[in-house]
């Protein structure tokens, strides 16, 4: 099957958040205008009243009341507005157990933001890279969106089939689906997002996240594979460098991330754990 075959299977996604992925094609240029920022978010009277919800928690712990759209841009600032609008998109759909990946709740979910802080941390560190950090924010938490759409509309056998494939071979999750499908959660992720009209840079980081485009240059997809493969380190709680296969490998060499880098990386992204698990706890 073809994504584009799986992708129209699907019945329970709710529809694109069309305010939300306005504002990740807004950021993804340098010099946004608080401005055009601020029209967007006023045109989706509910993600207006969720953000200033949000603004005001307890968690985000201003010392001022936030009473408008206006005032939460210039106090929080483009990156962290993304970031709210973000989770308040997706947190939710993200957030379901995947049977096919024998996820419990929450597990994608929480995956997905420390690669986002993974990926956003790669282009602090890399400011000529040419790729704004919100949009490598953005790529990070929805690389892995098509696994939402695998766990939905693949049949119990295929599903049965993937597992046994993985069981009886040393592939990865994503050379499984492909033998056995015909495509992966990667290239079925990315042609959602491009029928989202999400800008090129991030369907080309989802779709090639487990196999990164580094000539002539690495493009966003090395970066998505190296905060993906620091995520899962995070996870573990396991000391030391993570064990990178071929393509993390690539990836990171194509990025300049030498092992002490690469440490440096994975404390940052620990750090903002704490600031992670809030965002669990709001979804």
């Amino acid at each position: 099957m073809t994504a584009r075959q799986l992708v129209e299977r699907v019945k329970h996604l709710p529809p694109a958040p069309h305010s939300a992925l306005r504002l990740v094609s807004l950021l993804g240029r340098a010099g946004a205008a608080n401005d055009e920022i601020i029209q967007v978010l006023k045109c989706d009277n509910v993600l207006t009243a969720k953000l200033l919800s949000a603004c005001n928690s307890s968690w985000l712990g201003l010392e001022e009341p936030v009473g408008s759209v206006d005032e939460a841009v210039l106090m929080l600032g483009h990156g962290q507005i993304l970031q709210m609008v973000l989770n308040i998109a997706f947190g939710t759909t993200m957030s379901v157990a995947l049977p096919l990946y024998a996820s419990e709740a929450k597990v994608l979910w929480r995956h997905s933001l420390l690669s986002a802080a993974g990926a956003e941390a790669i282009l602090n560190l890399n400011e000529n890279f040419g790729a704004e950090p919100a949009i490598g924010f953005t790529a990070g938490l929805l690389h892995d969106f098509g696994k939402l759409v695998l766990n939905e509309v693949l049949a119990v056998q295929v599903q049965f089939e993937i597992r046994a494939r993985l069981k009886e071979t040393a592939c990865s999750r994503a050379e499984a689906e492909l033998a056995v499908v015909g495509t992966d959660h990667a290239e079925v992720g990315a042609f959602l997002l491009e029928s989202w009209k999400l800008p090129d840079t991030i369907v080309e980081a989802v779709a090639n996240h487990h196999r990164p485009a580094v000539v002539p240059a690495p493009r966003l997809s090395a970066v998505i594979t190296l905060a993906n493969a620091v995520a899962h380190q995070a996870e573990t709680n396991l000391e030391g460098v993570p064990t990178l296969n071929e393509h993390e490998n690539t990836a990171a060499q194509a990025l300049s991330f030498s092992d002490e880098r690469i440490q440096m990386l994975l404390e940052t992204v620990r750090d903002n754990f704490g600031r992670m698990e809030q965002f669990l706890s709001f979804a």
